[in-house]
């Protein structure tokens, strides 16, 4: 069996609507398809930022490199796609292509051998606990504590904020221009935490995620304001994810801290070998796929620190070791995941049950390729 080709599905104008939202929010997703020349084919997901670069990179550079090698040897390929075209080990684009090549690969190995990539990686548990991602900063202050209503009534008692992303103006602004550019004033943000603490009780389990947007004593503040609400972890405070900074943080809080959804696996190293983190927060398709999710993972557990977060192939990765610690559903993409993907693992009562279907265990909705794909 040897590698035959790559194609690539790209879905668009996909309608989601989160809870309370009165308009459909309309996503996309580039679909990754490794087939081998007997018929087996590996499903994932291009990841991360720059997809159209990243798609470039598996057409252009990893396809022609991958033609007519064996699919079943992960180890080999990842070593060799990193010494043929990324010798420094450096994350971005490079990293988004070998890890939804590695996931297709994984997918591929189960089907084979009629098991599921969770129990071929290890099998630890079929069960992990999951936190929903609900917190949109879309809602204002009443209908967050609204959704956080909606989400413990439907069985979910940990959910996760966004904060932090208002800037120096007062706009709701995610995508500004630095740390520099973010409001030092918590007072917003506070207030709407309190309103879900309240609504949801002190057994709930909250977190808060400002995706790398803070300053370090933009981060100090939050925290302080943050610690009377009891968070299970405040995500990526730290613009990039400073090692440093974040060791340094780590150091004034009671919170815990977590990171790295987006890190290559050399920078997931820096974050523990810095004592940055409480939580390691890997993500197959940006980490190197199941084959680097693996080795971090590993690390982690050598430093007894658990694993979070991840979307639903990285259900695959927390099943499989015995510190997978909680598995995210984040809200829009798990609404896109399943208009597109048949099949999904069940998600009942704060829990995602791993299925034993053979692979990854997803298929595609082929009405929603025609209905959604980009000609």
């Amino acid at each position: 069996m040897k590698i035959a080709d790559i194609e690539i599905i790209e879905l668009q104008n996909i309608p989601v609507t989160p809870p309370l939202f009165k308009q459909p929010l309309k996503t996309a997703v580039r679909i990754l398809k490794l087939k081998t020349d007997d018929g087996l084919v590996g499903l994932s997901q291009i990841g991360g930022f720059l997809h159209a670069a990243t798609v470039a990179a598996i057409k252009q550079e990893l396809l022609p490199f991958l033609k007519g090698k064996d699919p079943l040897e992960n180890e080999r390929l990842m070593h060799q796609m990193l010494w043929k075209l990324n010798t420094r080990a450096h994350g971005g684009v490079w990293n988004y292509a070998v890890s939804a090549i590695d996931v297709a690969l994984w997918d591929i190995k189960g089907k084979l051998y009629n098991t599921p990539v969770w129990r071929l990686l290890g099998g630890a548990q079929k069960q992990i606990p999951a936190y929903i991602t609900f917190g949109l900063r879309a809602y204002t202050r009443e209908e967050l504590a609204a959704a956080a209503k909606h989400w413990q009534a439907s069985g979910h008692n940990r959910l996760k904020v966004q904060v932090g992303r208002v800037n120096i103006h007062g706009d709701s602004d995610p995508g500004g221009a630095s740390g520099e550019h973010r409001s030092d004033n918590p007072a917003e943000d506070v207030s709407r935490m309190r309103a879900v603490r309240e609504a949801v009780g002190d057994d709930a389990e909250l977190m808060a995620d400002a995706n790398c947007l803070m300053k370090l004593d933009t981060a100090v503040r939050w925290c302080k304001a943050f610690e009377p609400f009891n968070l299970t972890w405040f995500e990526e405070p730290i613009i990039h994810n400073d090692p440093h900074l974040l060791a340094q943080l780590r150091k004034q809080t009671s919170i815990p801290i977590a990171a790295g959804q987006w890190e290559n696996f050399s920078r997931l190293a820096d974050l523990v070998k810095a004592d940055a983190v409480d939580f390691v927060n890997i993500h197959v398709l940006s980490v190197g796929g199941f084959t680097m999710g693996m080795k971090a993972a590993g690390l982690a557990q050598a430093y007894n620190l658990p694993i979070g977060n991840g979307d639903h192939f990285d259900f695959h990765l927390h099943a499989a070791v015995p510190n997978g610690w909680r598995a995210e559903i984040h809200v829009n993409n798990w609404l896109t995941a399943n208009a597109i993907y048949k099949e999904l693992p069940q998600l009942a009562d704060g829990w995602v049950t791993l299925s034993e279907r053979p692979g990854l265990g997803v298929e595609l909705k082929e009405d929603a390729v025609k209905e959604f794909g980009v000609k």
